[in-house]
């Protein structure tokens, strides 16, 4: 099951979403030339906007570019190309157009998502973007950028013959990706199912989306949850073998990871954001991928969640 491919028919996942109207919210590229698949999204050229790139604090301006902490394997936000090194995906699109209004180039370095927070932290990476999901926890250790929303999905083998039940998996086996708030989420579920005298919760935690799915498919787990877009992608990519259980839920922002200390690249990555919202890139970009569900109506530096 090939699911780091990248989007073959990325109309047809368009199509999916206008239809499924599951993207109706209410609101988890390396620059250094196309990608190989021809079919894929193509960003929007995006002109420098100088007063906003000169926001940036001067050693970033200096250098011309970010380097960011990408877990790689979460399609279709972000994942590699056929070429296993360029970085793609609707995350990637709208970050790199709101970088581009900064005059700033995109440096995608690959890395387990559980370690990029941390990078940023101290200063491996000047960013972090990996479908994260803006929380109180995650807001006390670094700055986040609001940019985009999405909820949780469930999804279970084709006619959940385990009778999966989101509200009531005591006893049940369910993959996640770790890290992520799907494990979080997962994790309290299982407390809940002991407090009330219930079989707890087996959770099998995975280093990445694509692995805890195809243990689903393969009948080694029951159920498994994700951001909306990546239950979508894995039910495209699986034919009719898996299938939504329930109805998203808790949709939030993701954000944009920036070091605390870092308050006027934080100030900056924003006031992009909001450009490219202004100017109709951002809409192109969703356009493109089909997911102009998750719009923002403006991005913030760790906005109330």
């Amino acid at each position: 099951m090939a699911l780091r491919k990248p989007l073959s028919e990325p109309r047809t996942y368009l199509t999916a979403l206008a239809t499924a109207g599951v993207l109706a919210l209410a609101a988890c590229g390396n620059g250094e030339g196309a990608s190989e698949d021809a079919d894929a999204p193509q960003a929007p050229d995006v002109a420098v906007d100088e007063e906003l790139a000169a926001l940036l604090p001067d050693a970033v301006a200096e250098a011309g570019s970010v380097t960011i902490g990408v877990e790689a394997s979460y399609p279709p936000g972000e994942y590699l190309d056929e070429d296993g090194e360029t970085v793609l995906g609707f995350n990637v699109d709208l970050i790199e157009a709101a970088l581009s209004k900064l005059g700033l180039e995109a440096n995608w370095e690959p890395t387990t998502f559980d370690s990029i927070i941390i990078g940023v932290d101290t200063g491996t990476y000047d960013l972090g973007a990996s479908s994260f999901t803006v929380t109180e926890e995650r807001m006390e250790a670094v700055n986040m950028v609001s940019y985009f929303s999405s909820g949780t999905q469930w999804f279970a083998p084709a006619g959940n013959p385990d009778g999966v039940d989101p509200d009531n998996a005591c006893g049940l086996r369910i993959a996640v990706q770790t890290g992520t708030t799907h494990d979080t989420d997962i994790e309290a579920r299982s407390e809940a199912c002991v407090e009330a005298g219930e079989e707890a919760i087996t959770i099998e935690k995975f280093q990445t989306q694509p692995q805890a799915t195809e243990t689903i498919v393969s009948g080694l787990n029951d159920a498994s949850l994700a951001d909306l877009p990546t239950a979508l992608y894995a039910l495209q990519q699986t034919g009719e073998q898996l299938e939504f259980i329930g109805e998203q839920y808790d949709a939030a922002p993701y954000g944009v990871v920036v070091n605390q200390e870092q308050e006027e690249l934080s100030e900056a990555v924003a006031a992009a954001f909001n450009s490219i919202i202004e100017d109709g890139s951002y809409e192109e970009v969703l356009a493109e991928w089909g997911i102009e569900g998750g719009a923002l109506e403006e991005a913030e530096v760790n906005p109330a969640v």
